[in-house]
């Protein structure tokens, strides 16, 4: 079984297959700022070891499933493991509705952390600046009302003293927000967003012929913006701000992220290339 398992690609069109493979399964980093949030004494001691005890964790399990993947191409027919293991079992083996089972079980918990951040992005980006600005234009076409006798207004989310109002943000933390200027969505515009989002992704998957299209194409483009180019370029644009100088753990982040945006913005190109060609001029 040992002769099936490969540690290194033949050619260099298969490592370009098998990166964006590698990165889309270690991309989290759209989780780490909800869950950072979720703590209730968020140090930087703590968050490190939760983000390398999750990180130890799955990679742990990535190795045993990718080492026992490819030990089963020797029990089929072609020696060849298909993108979708689940595709190489008989449609009626016990087995297969186990990982069925299972894979279905994922896919539910999994639903809060793929669907929510997308909403909160879509409300914040999108849907809550188009209210507030149909609010501003609505305001400011409707007539002032002269008010008489009336040094404070009756509703106001400022005190006579000038400070502003305490109010209860949505997780339950106390802030200075406004609803006039930060309006808080309600719960059907919420569950109507995470809905059309949900089904949208449903049926776009539906479309797809096949689970490698996903990972070459999300993989190579996405995944390599969202793990490397954006954290990397905003570190350096974060840290450039500053008037202090910075220290020798810093100039050494500053280093290794101008490093991660050369090497990676030009794989990033090369490998979407590489996914495009695959999926579009499919070669035999």
């Amino acid at each position: 079984w040992y002769t099936y398992l490969r540690f290194f690609p033949e050619d260099w069109r298969e490592l370009l297959d098998a990166i964006p493979l590698f990165i889309s399964c270690f991309v989290c980093h759209y989780n780490i700022l909800p869950v950072h949030n979720e703590l209730r004494n968020p140090t930087p001691e703590r968050v490190s070891w939760w983000l390398r005890s999750t990180l130890l964790f799955s990679c742990t399990i990535y190795t045993i499933i990718g080492f026992a993947g490819s030990a089963y191409a020797k029990c089929t027919s072609d020696g060849v493991i298909s993108g979708n293991i689940l595709l190489d079992f008989d449609e009626h083996d016990p087995l297969l509705l186990v990982g069925r089972l299972c894979l279905a079980v994922t896919l539910t918990l999994a639903f809060p952390m793929l669907v929510l951040p997308a909403r909160d992005i879509t409300l914040r980006s999108i849907i809550l600046p188009m209210i507030l600005a149909r609010r501003t234009a609505a305001a400011a076409a409707s007539p002032a009302v002269e008010m008489e006798g009336l040094q404070e207004p009756l509703l106001s989310d400022e005190d006579p003293a000038g400070n502003e109002a305490e109010q209860t943000t949505d997780d339950g933390r106390a802030g200075t927000t406004s609803t006039a200027t930060n309006p808080s969505p309600s719960f059907w515009l919420r569950l109507s967003t995470s809905v059309v989002i949900f089904w949208s992704a449903g049926v776009l998957a539906s479309l797809v012929s096949s689970i490698d299209v996903v990972w070459d194409l999300l993989g190579s483009s996405l995944s390599i913006l969202l793990s490397y180019l954006i954290p990397a370029g905003t570190y350096l644009v974060i840290t450039k701000q500053t008037d202090q100088p910075y220290t020798r753990r810093q100039y050494w982040s500053r280093f290794l992220c101008w490093v991660l945006l050369l090497v990676f913005s030009p794989l990033m190109i090369v490998s979407t290339g590489n996914a495009v060609v695959n999926t579009f001029f499919q070669r035999n």
